[in-house]
């Protein structure tokens, strides 16, 4: 039986993923972007609440919003390649991590204001 039509058996490894080799890079800012603009909103929504979380959820929406600035910048500095999609991949994996510690932090905030 020939085995030439078969296509190559794909890595299981994370790093081999298309967004993280071959990427232009545009899914990473639209990801961010949709990410971003749902933070921002539920992050307002704290704020307008006038709770004792206010502080905690301005800070996280700058976070947020810096970390999606050096996606951008990230885009458009560096050169296409691996360098510029896992310097975009990593702005984005910052931006879920302090997104989700600025949540718990409002939650606890409220929690003990209230």
């Amino acid at each position: 039986m020939d085995n030439s039509s078969r296509e190559p058996i794909e890595s299981r490894r994370i790093s081999d993923q298309p967004a993280l080799r071959s990427s232009s890079g545009t899914i990473w800012i639209v990801a961010g972007g949709i990410f971003l603009v749902v933070i921002a909103g539920v992050l307002t929504a704290i704020i307008v609440s006038g709770t004792t979380a206010v502080p905690t959820a301005i800070t996280t929406i700058v976070i947020a919003a810096v970390l999606y600035l050096i996606l951008l910048i990230a885009r458009f500095a560096f050169r296409p390649g691996r360098v510029r999609l896992w310097v975009m991949a990593a702005a984005m994996i910052g931006m879920a991590v302090a997104s989700l510690v600025g949540l718990v932090l409002c939650v606890g905030a409220a929690a003990s204001g209230a």
